[in-house]
């Protein structure tokens, strides 16, 4: 989708408006830059934007002016953080105002002149990137990780563009790709683009399945479960789209079947593996409903989660979760309750001295840890298998004491960071 020269403020007030509505994620084909470059700009900083728009808004805007609020946050950010002149982003503002909130244009004017003063005479206060992390999230995360893991986390957040991993075949030459893709070798069959790397379809080998997008982070499960199969195991990928991981198993040569509940996204499955070149056995059913005809050796459930650990990539999802329609904690919990079904699920599939590997891109531990923890109180059959520092190729501070894996955004931070996860390995006993 194209968009013309003076449709980028648009675009992007609609995106932030649809954000403070607590909408659902949606994602964009926009390619506009200077589009992009707000909207991450805007979502990267929305918590100090918000608490510098607060100091001249007598009267808190309603929940049904958030177009009104979205706009004023597109002109706070070019004004603070972007080579936009003060003028022109006042200017554009004002103009977006009385064609869609004409009752607002004045108001909207006054406060943007006036931060636009206060910006020029160095009034703004220096805040700490944790203001960027919203309030209900901050204070639950407050009680799981330390004030100085809390400031890292939100510091990866405000990088930009964000490291990006590709996943090469195991049947590939690594050096070959590493070459012509000017990257840099981070991990096994792995190569990391920093910055400048443009569309991603226009990247040698793409078009030609050589290799696919896959956060460092989320390889960990399938790396430390392929540690503990042998050649030819029977695996159960559960919630398997969008397919990164159906494609690990593949390539390593293991027979793989895939469960996808979603139709759409089992398409999106069934698209990359055609690129790659890959092919599963794909059934479209909810996991909880589906009865193997052989029990694995092997089930990989990445389960659905609050995807948290995934800010260096998606700013907005702090602030879609922080806003949701049934507030973040009830959310959450519906989470947890689905996490702990497919647990249950997949425990049934599982032959005897089976391999369970679960996984959440999340940085909640009621998401990671507790739900391990209350799994295992319920099923005596399966122990924990320790994850040992050999079998990871990132650094080796990921492995907990348990013997789980929990990454942070800003482990590895000098090679870009990578995605939060948690990642347990249990063994079937009897």
């Amino acid at each position: 989708m194209s968009i013309n020269n003076s449709n980028p403020r648009m675009k992007a007030i609609e995106e932030i408006t649809s954000i403070l509505n607590g909408d659902n994620y949606k994602s964009t084909d926009i390619e506009d830059a200077f589009y992009r470059s707000l909207i991450s700009h805007a979502l990267r900083r929305l918590g100090e934007i918000h608490f510098y728009l607060k100091k001249y808004i007598k009267k808190p805007l309603k929940t049904d002016q958030n177009h009104i609020l979205a706009n004023l946050i597109i002109g706070a950010v070019q004004i603070i953080y972007m080579r936009v002149p003060s003028y022109a982003a006042v200017n554009d503002s004002v103009k977006l105002a009385k064609k869609n909130t004409p009752h607002h244009f004045k108001f909207i004017n006054a406060v943007l002149r006036q931060l636009s003063r206060d910006m020029e005479n160095k009034k703004l206060e220096k805040l700490s990137p944790i203001n960027n992390i919203p309030n209900e999230i901050i204070n639950k995360w407050k009680n799981e990780l330390s004030e100085d893991q809390l400031i890292k986390i939100a510091k990866q957040h405000l990088l930009a563009p964000p490291a990006l991993d590709i996943s090469i075949s195991a049947k590939e030459n690594i050096n070959k790709w590493k070459v012509s893709l000017k990257g840099k070798s981070f991990g096994k069959n792995n190569i990391r683009l920093l910055n400048n790397y443009g569309k991603i379809d226009k990247l040698n080998g793409y078009k030609e399945g050589k290799w696919w997008i896959q956060d460092i982070a989320a390889q960990l499960p399938v790396k430390i479960l392929l540690a503990k199969l042998k050649k030819d195991a029977y695996v159960i990928d559960l919630c398997a789209a969008p397919g990164g991981k159906t494609a690990q198993l593949l390539s390593n040569n293991l027979n793989v079947t895939s469960i996808e509940s979603n139709s759409m996204r089992a398409k999106i499955l069934e698209s990359n593996l055609k690129r790659l070149n890959l092919k599963t056995e794909l059934v479209i059913k909810n996991a909880n409903q589906y009865k193997p005809k052989k029990l694995a050796d092997a089930i990989l459930l990445d389960a659905p989660c609050s995807s948290s650990g995934t800010i260096r990539k998606n700013p907005d999802i702090l602030w879609r979760l922080s806003n949701i329609k049934n507030n973040y904690l009830s959310n959450l919990n519906s989470l947890l309750k689905i996490q702990s079904n497919l647990l249950y699920s997949a425990s049934k599939m599982l032959k005897t001295r089976g391999t369970l590997v679960y996984s959440v891109c999340s940085l909640d531990e009621d998401e990671g840890v507790n739900q391990i923890v209350d799994f295992m109180k319920k099923n005596s059959k399966f122990i924990i298998d320790p994850i040992n520092e050999a079998e990871i190729d990132i650094t080796k501070q990921a492995i907990t004491k348990e013997g789980f894996i929990r990454t942070l955004p800003f482990f590895n931070s000098e090679l870009g960071g990578m995605d939060g996860f948690f990642i347990a390995r249990l063994i079937k006993t009897n």
